[in-house]
């Protein structure tokens, strides 16, 4: 028994001894291999015992790390080191920032650790722990930074912060929950719940108390939105979230949350999401089709279900088949596509347009932007891209091309494409030195188809002109100008004989009647033939040349042409210079008034005289009416010529009544363009105020060209007149714009026969019977008759016995000046001259 229990005791102790011995070399392990420095130092600081980290920060051998552990630290932190080791000497455990540095200078921030090596209540030493403090420090720095940001966040997006302590009611707001509640001194407020509640909008107050006290109770986050009273008075939306902290024993200790003030967003929040509708609505209706190829493997990484819809293939099948490709592609972009191909493969990005043909046959216009994906070698492996489908836009493009292009009643090129068209066959020709034509065309007598039978009718016409032109020839270039105006070039002349026979065929073409309904219409057309480069070497000097010898044309009768002579410039000179000085005579007094007088058929008796203009030109001498007149007319100065032959006359008649003459009215011509302007009543009522004379003193003449337009002014002008007294002639009725429903619509006083049928009469019997109805019919309708240019024995006799009332020509007298005119006018009666 005493033998056992000592072999026991022998097992013991030697087990004791191994664990001993085991836990010796595993706190020599730990030791050595801890990653931190570990140091035990003596209490004078000198280093006993240290491990390996100790060599990684200093760089010093295992032998080297001897002595005072301070020796290894910064001169700027050894005093600090020596008083917190001081105070581990006495007991106390103490931690600090030190920073060690390597044989190499290098400074390395470390983490130090004093604890005392107590053996009961001695201290034997002191362990001294260092841990590489870099990332601490790091982490420190970036945390401030971040305290920071949040702080200039909390400002810059408006938002404060707040806390509240349960069991002390102790409240912390922020200085920007402080801004928000409009507090502008915060040192006044205490920061407390009442304070708080007296800020929260009475409506929203229960809802408010209830939300916080439900997250109070169950120890759970909340998020409410309500309404302040800020203590400016105004109303503001505060969206706020706020959490519990809860102890150990889940009893809520604090309450922390946020505010934010959310009036602004509120207000644009609708607008948002309206916008937001109308982004989406956008985005749904939007034709992009975004696609992804890999270009190594002929595989679609993506691609829109849109692709198919405009493509009518799906892109799978175009690249499984290039002849497909090819095939979809439309014929006239082939060469485009080969070049973006070309710029594809060089890694360069393209925007293009082309057109696709669809399964269907029909023709797509599509958008493309292509992105290129390249490997190293400079290979094309990818290719990525966006597809907008533009056919729409593009048929939208030509439409306003057609408009702004092409002339929309004939389709026909319209004035812009023409110049255009000009320029282009001028640099043309120029450079090939070849020559071509302009034929510059107008349409006789379509102003009194449009006027008389509408302007469907009209329109008709054109469409119908138009397609006689087209069909003509196809080797002719044709545009509607304007109106009734039409232009023609033919390009690459041989000869100059072929603008004259276009001419002459277009004029053969058109003097075939037109039908329409129950129309057969008759027009004939006035051609200007100019000829680059001989008549004009620029745009602007042919279309002017070709224009003035259709002027030419149209003097000359109509239904011709003329070809551009140098000749014409001078006489178009002529009629510039005549409408420079025709306002100069005014001034000066160069027009004179001359009187024809109108005599009683019967008693032969002048009851009346016709105001005709003269014009005495001081480098021309004496200038036909036949040729200002026109000039006066296309100008639009015929209106102030008017008003000074109406103010002459008045005051010949103002003369004539003071030196006691006999006073017979005198009638003046009115323009189409004066009488259907406002001022005409005017002018003459200033005129008779103005010279005091007998309102019936004056006569006014107008043709028939005044009625077809604007009868309402017509109507309202001739009211004004006759209720002055004025009498109203209608001049050269039937020649060509009569009408008898003017005559039963318009109150004239006489009716004035147009001398082209008086010279024919009693010879030709046409002539004959139609003066003698107009006679009859004017009687029937109680007007006046006067009858123009009578000039024989024969024509008088003629109307005496169709019982005409008044005359007017050279078989009694030419016009003549106001002082001859006096003469006969004190005679009364006159006799037929020889």
């Amino acid at each position: 028994m005493l033998v056992s229990d000592k072999y026991n005791e022998l097992n013991i102790g030697r087990n004791k001894q191994e664990n001993a011995l085991e836990n010796q070399e595993i706190y020599h392990l730990f030791f050595q291999k801890h990653q931190d420095v570990v140091l035990i130092l003596d209490l004078e600081g000198n280093i006993l015992e240290s491990n390996d980290a100790i060599l990684k920060y200093t760089g010093y051998s295992k032998a080297e790390v001897t002595g005072p552990f301070d020796q290894f630290v910064a001169a700027d932190y050894q005093e600090e080191a020596r008083q917190k080791f001081a105070l581990a000497v006495t007991g106390e455990t103490v931690s600090y920032d030190i920073v060690f540095v390597s044989r190499t200078g290098k400074r390395v921030d470390l983490r130090m650790t004093h604890s005392p090596i107590l053996n009961g209540e001695t201290i034997l030493g002191v362990f001294g722990t260092a841990r590489d403090a870099t990332e601490f420090k790091m982490f420190k720095e970036k945390l401030s930074r971040t305290q920071k940001d949040l702080d200039f966040v909390q400002v810059v997006g408006n938002v404060g912060n707040w806390e509240y302590k349960v069991e002390s009611q102790e409240a912390h707001w922020s200085e920007q929950l402080y801004r928000i509640y409009g507090m502008e001194d915060p040192e006044k407020i205490t920061p407390s719940l009442e304070n708080y509640l007296s800020m929260v909008h009475p409506d929203d107050i229960n809802e408010f108390m209830e939300t916080c006290m439900s997250a109070y109770q169950t120890g759970t986050a909340f998020s409410i939105e309500y309404r302040i009273i800020r203590r400016d008075g105004r109303e503001r939306i505060v969206h706020e979230q706020g959490n519990t902290i809860v102890d150990e024993n889940g009893v809520v200790t604090r309450m922390i949350g946020t505010v934010h003030d959310i009036t602004e967003y509120r207000r644009t929040e609708a607008m948002l999401e309206q916008s937001e509708a109308h982004a989406q609505m956008i985005f749904k209706n939007l034709n992009e089709i975004v696609w992804s190829i890999d270009i190594q493997n002929k595989k679609v990484l993506f691609c829109s279900e849109e692709f198919e819809v405009v493509c009518g293939y799906k892109l799978e099948d175009l690249i499984k088949s290039p002849s497909l490709w090819d095939e979809t592609i439309y014929h006239e972009d082939s060469k485009k596509i080969l070049l973006i191909m070309s710029e594809i493969r060089k890694g360069n990005e393209i925007f293009e347009q082309y057109r696709l043909l669809h399964s269907c046959g029909d023709i797509k216009w599509i958008d493309v932007k292509a992105i290129p994906t390249c490997d190293a070698e400079g290979n094309l492996i990818r290719l990525d891209g966006i597809m907008w489908d533009i056919t729409d836009k593009k048929k939208s493009e030509e439409k306003l091309h057609k408009a702004a292009f092409q002339d929309y009643l004939t389709q026909l090129p319209n004035r812009r494409r023409f110049e255009e068209y000009i320029e282009e066959q001028i640099a043309f020709h120029r450079e090939k030195e070849e020559s071509f034509a302009l034929l510059y065309m107008d349409l006789d007598r379509f102003k009194f188809i449009n006027d008389r039978l509408g302007h469907f009718v009209g329109d008709e016409l054109l469409k119908q002109v138009t397609e006689r032109l087209k069909n003509r020839s196809e080797n002719q270039f044709t545009a509607r100008l304007s109106g009734d105006e039409f232009a023609i070039c033919l390009p690459g002349l041989k000869t100059l004989d072929e603008p004259v026979n276009v001419a002459q065929q277009i004029i053969a073409i058109l003097e075939e009647p037109f039908h329409y309904g129950d129309y057969d219409l008759f027009i004939s057309t006035s051609i200007g033939i100019g000829v680059f480069p001989k008549d004009g070497e620029d745009a602007d000097s042919l279309v002017k040349n070709a224009d003035t010898a259709l002027s030419y044309a149209k003097g000359n009768g109509k239904n011709t042409y003329q070809v551009y002579t140098r000749e014409m410039n001078q006489e178009s000179y002529r009629k510039y210079c005549l409408e420079r000085d025709m306002r100069k005579a005014v001034r000066k007094d160069e027009f004179r008034v001359n009187f024809q007088p109108k005599v009683n058929v019967k008693t032969e008796e002048i009851i009346g005289a016709e105001a005709l203009l003269r014009w005495e030109h001081e480098e021309w001498g004496n200038i036909s009416p036949a040729e200002f007149i026109p000039i006066a007319e296309d100008s639009g100065f015929i209106t102030e010529i008017g008003i000074w032959v109406l103010q002459d006359v008045c005051r010949q008649q103002k003369e004539w009544s003071e030196k006691g003459f006999p006073i017979v009215p005198v009638c003046i011509n009115i323009s189409p363009q004066h009488f259907l302007k406002k001022d005409v009543v005017e002018a003459v009522q200033s005129n008779i105020a103005k010279y005091d004379i007998d309102p019936t003193w004056i006569e006014l003449e107008i043709t028939e060209t005044s009625l077809i337009h604007y009868s309402e002014v017509v109507q309202k002008t001739m009211t004004s007149l006759k209720e002055m007294g004025v009498k109203i002639s209608l001049d050269d009725f039937g020649t060509g714009y009569s009408a008898l429903s003017q005559l039963q619509h318009f109150k004239f006083d006489t009716l004035k026969i147009d001398q082209s049928f008086i010279k024919n009469v009693p010879v030709k019997s046409e002539d004959s019977v139609i003066t003698k109805s107009l006679i009859e019919m004017a009687h029937g309708l109680g007007l006046d008759v006067v009858a123009e240019g009578v000039e024989s024995e024969e024509q008088l006799e003629f109307l005496y016995q169709n019982h005409c009332d008044h005359v007017q020509g050279y078989i009694y007298s030419r016009p003549v000046p106001g002082v001859e005119f006096e003469k006969l006018m004190v005679k009364r009666f006159i006799q037929k001259s020889q």
